[in-house]
Order: structure tokens, then C-alpha cells, then sequence
């Protein structure tokens, strides 16, 4: 329990803007459970995108497009742009059409070049206007969705980080990869999903079941990409993972669902 505790802590510390100034033991229970608690973050970022959007229905009633803007600067604001960094990142180094050693190089680089800042446009319009869509047809089960898209594509990030071997021997995510146990992993996603599954059916039916199974396809196929194109995971790479895999998830609600 104490485990759990410390987990989802460092969970806040290292994948949100909340501020945890707390020295907290890093070791293979802790870390394993920070992993094992990105789920529940997602579910909790949800939801509070949710209590935006009933506070907006009740009070505000801001125009659809304002608040699909707000949606997509609060995802921003709650993870403190991390994953998003990531995304700008991956796409200075795969736009440059270098080789992989130089990919990787600037992917490291913090400076961000002119295909970074059009990727970063490309997706946050994308988001904006999937959301905008859903708030326009004023779509069934919406707050479900709100809760959904950051859940599972945090699930997705959980299937990427286990079966994917990092580029770097040094750096977090090769520490935090040494740390984690993949049993307990892939136990936390089989319950996270399963409870996903069986709770959404009753709000928004067989697209439950749609959602995973997009996910699942979606990662395993940007999995095969990072490990081409990069040779494998890193920090960035992972972070667009999660920034890309949202804006699929609500492009397949808007488009199918």
C-alpha cells in the first residue's frame, strides 16, 4: 500500500505540472507503481476536463470552439507540456530525413526547429477540431469520452514502454526501464481495461471495445515505426506516443463512433 502510495505521488511528480517537492525512493516497487498509477492520472485529468465542461453547460456556456480550445490548453496545462515537448521533438528528428544516429541527436536537442513547430500545429488543431466536433453534434456519453482518451492513452503508453527496448543506455527512461517489473505492468492494464470495458458498455456500448482495440493496433503499429525509423524508445518518443495517440482516439470517436 505504502508502495502504491509513493507510486502515485511520483506519478504527479513526473508526468504532471502538480508540483511534488518530495525526495521520494526510486527503486523497482515504487517505479513499477508510478506506472502502474498513469492510468489512474489520466482518469483523473478526465476528469477534470469533465467538471469543466458541466461547469461550462451550467454557468458559462462558452461557444463550442472556445471551449474545445480551453479542453486542449488545460490537457497542456495539467502535464505541464511534457508529452507535447516530446511530440515537437520527434518531429524535428523524423522530418530532417537523417540517418538514425542523427535522429537521435536531434531528438536530444532542445531547440525547436521549423518541422517541430508545424507538428506541433498540425496535432493541436486536430485535437481542437475533434473536440469542437463532438461538442457541435453534441455527442452522447461526451464526459465519457473526456475521461477515456486521457485513460487509455496512457494505457497505451504502459503496452509501448514494456515491450519496447530503449535507444540509450543512460537517461530516465533507461532507469526507470531497468526498475519497472513488467508482470505487474501488464497486471495493472489487464484490470485498468477490463474495468474500462465493462463500466463504459453501459454508457457507450460496443465503442468501448472499438477504443481498445484501436489502441492496441495503433501502438503496436507506432512501436514498429519508432523501432525503424529510431531504433527504439526514448523519453521523447514515448511522450508523442501519448500526444499523437489522443488525437487518433478522438479523430476514431468523431469519424466512427
Amino acid at each position: 500500500m505504502k508502495n502504491s502510495f509513493i507510486g502515485f505521488l511520483l506519478s504527479f511528480q513526473f508526468f504532471s505540472s502538480l508540483p511534488i517537492r518530495k525526495q521520494l525512493p526510486m527503486n523497482q516497487k515504487t517505479v513499477s507503481a508510478m506506472y502502474a498509477m498513469l492510468p489512474a492520472l489520466g482518469i483523473l485529468m478526465g476528469g477534470t476536463i469533465s467538471l469543466l465542461y458541466l461547469v461550462n453547460e451550467q454557468y458559462l456556456q462558452l461557444t463550442n470552439l472556445l471551449f474545445a480550445i480551453l479542453v486542449v490548453i488545460a490537457g497542456i496545462v495539467m502535464t505541464g507540456g511534457l508529452h507535447l515537448d516530446g511530440w515537437i521533438d520527434m518531429g524535428d528528428a523524423y522530418f530532417s530525413y537523417q540517418d538514425k544516429a542523427r535522429r537521435l541527436e536531434i531528438l536530444e536537442d532542445p531547440r525547436v526547429g521549423a518541422f517541430g513547430a508545424i507538428s506541433l500545429v498540425v496535432l493541436v488543431l486536430l485535437k481542437i477540431g475533434f473536440v469542437f466536433e463532438l461538442l457541435h453534434n453534441d455527442s452522447e456519453g461526451i464526459i465519457i469520452f473526456f475521461i477515456a482518451v486521457p485513460l487509455l492513452s496512457r494505457l497505451g503508453l504502459l503496452v509501448y514502454f514494456v515491450t519496447t527496448h530503449t535507444i540509450k543506455e543512460k537517461g530516465l527512461a533507461a532507469y526507470f526501464k531497468s526498475q519497472v517489473n513488467p508482470q505487474k505492468i501488464w497486471t495493472a492494464f489487464t484490470i485498468y481495461t477490463l474495468l474500462f470495458a465493462i463500466i463504459t458498455y453501459f454508457y457507450i456500448g460496443i465503442a468501448s471495445y472499438v477504443l481498445v482495440t484501436c489502441l492496441l493496433v495503433f501502438v503496436t503499429l507506432y512501436r514498429k515505426w519508432t523501432i525503424k525509423n529510431f531504433g527504439g524508445m526514448t523519453g521523447d518518443l514515448a511522450g508523442a506516443l501519448n500526444e499523437v495517440l489522443e488525437v487518433f482516439l478522438w479523430g476514431i470517436i468523431v469519424l466512427f463512433i
